[in-house]
């Protein structure tokens, strides 16, 4: 069968052209990708069928990675307002990278929960999948 588990997912970040800090307690990623390009309709009067060519692509997205809750790592995270430099690495070695802003939430919290935030980062580039970063 063929598969990968999903364990030792990382997320890790970089200000300026520092090294990679990676976050600890992360508990679950959103989907990561660029959109499709968008089609340009470059029909004209004569053409039997409508014609397209592709234009360009889109990876503005906000991505929205829950942790389980440490107070460091919060308020480092929450004190973060500049773009920067992130990465997720998948268990296989693919990563993808990208540069984004983060905003920080608290979660929704209720009796005998664990207290978790969610860290979204609003993507500013495109996403480059095994990156060298």
């Amino acid at each position: 069968m063929a598969g990968i588990l999903t364990k030792g997912i990382k997320l890790s970040y970089a200000t300026g052209e520092g090294t990679f800090t990676e976050l600890t307690n992360l508990m679950s990623i959103p989907e990561i990708g660029n959109a499709a390009k968008e089609m340009i309709d470059v029909t004209v009067l004569a053409d039997n069928v409508k014609k397209s060519i592709a234009g360009l692509g889109d990876s503005a997205q906000d991505l929205a990675f829950q942790f389980l809750y440490e107070k460091a790592q919060f308020q480092s995270l929450a004190a973060m307002t500049a773009s920067c430099k992130w990465k997720v690495e998948m268990p296989d070695g693919v990563n993808a990278t990208f540069d984004g802003t983060p905003s920080i939430k608290f979660d929704s919290a209720s009796p005998n929960a664990a207290l978790t935030y969610t860290v979204t980062i609003g993507v500013e580039s495109e996403i480059l999948f095994n990156a060298a970063a």
